[in-house]
């Protein structure tokens, strides 16, 4: 249930950032957006108990693991935006589950069995099958009516790759995070940590004056959006990572797309191609098939283990 909020708070998020791309550079809208969520939780501090603060040099360590992915998952996260519009970012995006697949055969040697399940590569081949429909199926004419060249379109493609690849890391170092630092605990630091590092870049390549020339509307929709999207959705992922794998949390991140691909058309006037809404099936299709590869691999070893005690008990009593 808490995932399934924060996959509806995941879902709508693209919607806002579109939107702030009418007033703001990325590099500014991040800073600002995350800044807002960290010193929130900072003023939360307060009331929580100091002892879950105090930290061990591993505990900082795996902090800054994560962090490093969250700074290149929140630049194109918002960089994306000011090229493609939600629906066709948020399909592409959804290879995530692909990079989570292959980085967990890279690093976790219980899990490279999965190269070779028949689901596995069924699902990673109408992944690209799927992504490839998406990018070739574009329709000039709707490109056109939005706005959107055919050299946004494709770097807009590319920056969305790189977020599914940030998104797959992120959400492997914070499974490993949360193991032993609380949920609310993690991203109290993550979040202040990730905002130094946004504001550094906003002053860098970013364009603070906006926050303060630009109409008060929408900086008060981003403070919204620092509390709602940021720190509600990001510390219910984190929970929900606490108790379920991440494969599984990636599979029914799924349901982001759907949200986000309605908001879109409503609010913008977004529309897919029937190509690219066949890829974008594929694509869905072929990351839930990843998924419950992978799923199914994790969860054989305790199935053996049920199937093999009575049997060691019988060679005991024997």
């Amino acid at each position: 249930m808490v995932l399934l909020f924060s996959i509806v708070l995941w879902g709508i998020g693209p919607l806002f950032i579109k939107y702030f791309t009418r007033f703001y550079d990325p590099w500014t809208q991040n800073a600002f957006r995350y800044s807002c969520a960290a010193l929130m939780l900072l003023l939360a501090v307060p009331f929580q108990r100091r002892t879950s603060f105090r930290l061990t040099r591993g505990q900082w360590i795996k902090l800054g693991l994560v962090v490093l992915p969250n700074v290149g998952l929140q630049i194109t996260y918002a960089s994306m935006f000011y090229f493609l519009y939600p629906s066709v970012a948020g399909l592409v995006v959804r290879t995530s589950i692909l990079f989570v697949c292959f980085l967990s055969f890279l690093f976790f040697a219980d899990e490279r069995p999965i190269i070779r399940s028949g689901g596995f590569l069924l699902g990673a081949v109408l992944g690209l099958v799927g992504l490839v429909a998406i990018i070739a199926g574009q329709d000039p004419e709707i490109l056109s009516r939005l706005q959107v060249s055919q050299t946004s379109f494709w770097i807009g493609v590319a920056i969305a790759l790189g977020y599914a690849f940030f998104l797959a890391v992120y959400t492997l170092m914070i499974k490993r995070l949360v193991r032993d630092v609380p949920p609310i605990v993690s991203f109290t630091h993550v979040s202040w940590m990730t905002s130094v590092v946004m504001i550094l870049l906003m002053l860098k390549f970013g364009c603070p004056s906006d926050l303060w020339t630009a109409p008060l509307e929408p900086l008060g929709w981003m403070v919204f959006t620092a509390f709602v999207n940021i720190i509600v959705a990001h510390t219910t992922l984190y929970a929900a990572l606490r108790e379920i794998k991440a494969v599984v949390s990636s599979t029914l991140m799924l349901l982001t797309p759907f949200i986000t691909c309605v908001g879109s058309v409503l609010i913008y006037g977004d529309r897919l191609s029937a190509v690219q809404i066949a890829g974008g099936g594929s694509v869905l299709v072929g990351a839930w098939l990843a998924g419950l590869a992978q799923a199914r691999l994790q969860s054989r070893p305790a199935d053996l283990a049920v199937v093999e005690k009575p049997e060691d008990t019988r060679r005991v009593s024997e």
